[in-house]
């Protein structure tokens, strides 16, 4: 597949350029040879191609802006909304998230029941403040419908300058909401830990960047030195992230060698990742908070905790993404990101558009949020206290 599209983009990069360096020449069509498109499709191309120069109003369009469109299209004909051509500039500001710190509202956007959605909200950000909540709808951003837009185009226009005003309408359980924010310098810190009662130590997972292991790493050793027991581990709101970084995660949890993910590609081939047999393990009674936020790389996580019975889940059904993207660097600063496997969790569960049920579920009220309360949090204290059992 690799080769096929680095092939393809070499092909529609020369007969472009080849194209506009050369206008007085028009020698007859010749399509590139590619045994994966027909001579009549090519030939489509060429028509498309040539009307747009001759004919369209604005003269100076550019090579690189029509065959960006034209990458960008043949991706986005796939209808996977987590597959993308990435230009340049969009490369750069996807890298930027990946590392934790953008200029935004501080908000993960997915694909739910075939809409843009809010995955997850990060804490004391623009988003939070103003309201928003995990699975609302887009609708509007700006003056512009996100009907027809991709995932990373609305990422795009939800971004801005630091300090500049976004208006969002956004659809909530059949109701229009409008939230008019505030964009702030985003800087997510993945990892958070303190000592809570009674021996329990509470680790809040917000992603899972390049340095994420590390960082819980060095927190579970902080807390044991204070004398944690047992582990609260708050997956709420973590939209996920680096495949590679959960498993280095779930490695401290996890007894060596064994299974976290099993990835099985388009062909049925299933390659099964284990827990490292070298990372410092932490063996105690573990609860696992998880709600609609909870996605991805989370459910990697999550998933993987519940079926070694080393973990009880406690909250609301998890997003349910589950496949897996791959990152390819094209050349001209360009990338393109692409769907290449789904995950099922060690039990060989797939939870893709299912989600995760929680063990024991609990489900905040209207109320509970107005008055600041956090049930699940509560729920999952009293278990590790010995107060409660699910």
């Amino acid at each position: 597949m690799r080769t096929l599209v680095t092939g393809l983009l070499l092909a529609l990069a020369c007969f472009v350029l080849g194209y506009y360096l050369a206008p007085a020449i028009q020698p007859a069509f010749i399509p590139p040879q590619n045994p994966q498109f027909t001579s009549d499709e090519w030939q489509l191309f060429d028509e498309v191609n040539t009307k747009i120069r001759d004919e369209y109003l604005e003269k100076d369009v550019s090579t690189s802006t029509l065959m960006n469109g034209v990458l960008g299209g043949m991706v986005g004909s796939l209808g996977d909304p987590y597959s993308q051509y990435l230009d340049p500039s969009s490369y750069t500001d996807w890298t930027s998230e990946i590392s934790g710190t953008y200029g935004g509202i501080g908000m993960e956007l997915g694909s739910k029941d075939d809409r843009p959605t809010v995955i997850s909200v990060f804490p004391d950000t623009p988003a939070e403040v103003a309201g928003i909540r995990s699975g609302d709808h887009f609708v509007k951003v700006g003056e512009t419908m996100v009907e027809g837009l991709t995932i990373t185009q609305i990422a795009q226009k939800v971004k801005g300058p630091v300090g500049t005003e976004v208006i969002l309408l956004m659809e909530r359980s059949g109701e229009i909401l409008a939230f008019t924010l505030t964009r702030a310098q985003i800087t997510v810190q993945s990892v958070s830990g303190k000592m809570l009662e009674g021996g329990v130590g509470m680790i809040r997972l917000l992603g899972f960047k390049e340095q994420t292991a590390d960082d819980f790493g060095r927190t579970l050793e902080q807390l044991s030195r204070q004398g944690m027991q047992k582990l609260l581990l708050d997956l709420r709101q973590n939209p996920g992230g680096l495949l590679s970084s959960v498993i280095d995660v779930a490695s401290y949890l996890v007894p060596a060698n064994q299974s976290i993910v099993i990835l099985e590609d388009r062909d049925g081939n299933k390659r099964v990742s284990h827990s490292t047999p070298f990372t410092p393990k932490f063996q105690l009674p573990i609860v696992v908070l998880i709600d609609g936020g909870t996605a991805s790389a989370a459910e990697i996580l999550a998933g993987a905790l519940r079926d070694h019975q080393l973990a009880t889940l406690v909250g609301e059904r998890s997003f349910g993404k589950g496949i897996v993207q791959t990152s390819f660097q094209l050349s001209q600063g360009s990338a393109l990101v692409l769907t290449t496997a789904r995950y099922l969790t060690p039990s060989g569960e797939s939870i893709h558009k299912k989600g995760i049920s929680p063990d024991l579920e609990v489900i905040p009220t209207a109320q509970d949020i107005v008055d600041g309360k956090d049930p699940a949090y509560d729920q999952g204290l009293s278990i590790l206290l010995g107060a409660a059992t699910p």
